[in-house]
């Protein structure tokens, strides 16, 4: 079913579908794309008043001709060819990783990183986990190596979801890492032109507008699932409580980025802290971004691996994002199926409320953890 299990992915084929038979511009119209999706849904007996809205596509024309190769087979097969590129790829790159840096892949560290939360919601959604966990990987092996043009380049490929790259730009400007941002730049710039040579300026234009309607609330975005300070003020509106939940969400966007800027304060990047710096960053930057779900944290993933390979890191820090979803989700629904034997109601979003509040918990876990070990290498 493609309501739930691979929806994104259905999003992600229908626009290469639709760029393959009718052009790059049909893949941004949402009456186009709902045609093509409601096809492939379950739907309600009465559909009279059965509205549907397409999940929508944000990528770069670009990145779509990854889709478009995809959506020359059908959807089902192609879905499943997906899933298992995204799985072996997934364990695979983190092996090369860990070889890449001199240690040896434990078998335990493969098998945790599979079972991690986003992991496992970037596979059940179809998402795109694989791109930007070798994106991130790549960039901080050329970071780590002194390779600045190369890792700009990578960066430059993270744009396939440029919220992830919230705060990275403010800490390599703090850094001076000129050549990096350059090369970001140029990276960018290039995706840019060449997008633009698929789409034209009208195609933009379209692209910018659904950007905009990202912004403010398309239904199909599923703001109260994201694992950022604004799922919080998304909920607590619809519970009643606007004031509250909005003044909850800026002020801990404000304090999220007040701490970061606090941290990175005479801080110097070397080889020794820049895997907890960035993923101390890159943690923040779920926190802080508009639209942030919680498989986007794979990018985390390289970082925990490398830092527990290594020795840097507990497989606390991994574990917690392995129970502690299941522990909150379940006590949500024992509390739900109490109060519905007691004649009560209980919020009806409450399960993308519950992994929502779960994926904030664990990012600002995430954030203390990792600077709280960067300023021990620094007094050491």
């Amino acid at each position: 079913t493609y309501m739930f299990l691979g929806e994104d992915f259905l999003s992600f084929w229908s626009a290469g579908w639709l760029a393959n038979q009718r052009g790059y511009l049909a893949a941004y119209d949402p009456n186009q794309l709902a045609e093509i999706q409601y096809l492939y849904i379950p739907k309600p007996e009465d559909i009279s008043n059965y509205r549907f809205f397409p999940v929508i596509t944000f990528f770069l024309p670009v990145f779509l001709t990854i889709f478009q190769v995809l959506a020359n087979i059908p959807l089902t097969p192609a879905f499943i060819l997906w899933s298992l590129i995204s799985f072996w790829g997934y364990v695979g790159y983190f092996i090369f990783i860990c070889r890449a840096f001199g240690v040896q892949p434990k078998r335990r560290f493969i098998l945790l990183s599979c079972l991690f939360y986003p992991f496992f919601f970037s596979m059940f959604w179809g998402q795109i986990g694989l791109i930007l966990i070798v994106a991130v990987g790549e960039f901080f092996r050329a970071f780590y190596n002194g390779q600045p043009w190369r890792a700009g380049f990578w960066l430059g490929i993270l744009m396939i979801k440029p919220q992830v790259l919230v705060l990275l730009p403010f800490l390599l400007l703090l850094q001076r890492q000129w050549k990096i941002l350059v090369s970001f730049l140029l990276t960018a710039i290039a995706l840019g032109l060449i997008s633009l040579k698929l789409i034209t300026l009208e195609g933009f234009r379209t692209l910018l507008a659904l950007s905009d309607e990202l912004a403010n609330g398309y239904p199909t975005i599923g703001a109260i699932g994201m694992l950022n300070w604004r799922m919080i003020g998304e909920n607590l509106s619809l519970l009643g409580y606007p004031m509250i939940g909005w003044r909850i969400t800026w002020m801990g966007v404000l304090l999220t980025l007040a701490f970061i800027v606090y941290q990175l304060a005479n801080l110097k990047i070397n080889s020794e802290n820049s895997a907890l710096v960035f993923l101390m960053i890159f943690a923040a930057t779920g926190l802080v971004s508009w639209h942030y779900h919680i498989h986007s944290a794979v990018i985390l993933m390289p970082f925990f691996i490398i830092l527990m390979a290594k020795g840097k890191l507990s497989e606390t820090g991994i574990v917690l994002w392995i129970i502690l979803p299941a522990i909150i989700l379940f006590l949500t629904d024992i509390f739900s199926l109490v109060l519905n034997l007691l004649g009560m109601e209980f919020y009806i979003n409450y399960p993308q409320f519950a992994q929502g509040v779960c994926g904030l918990l664990l990012s600002i876990w995430t954030v203390l953890k990792s600077a709280s070990l960067v300023k021990n290498l620094s007094n050491t």
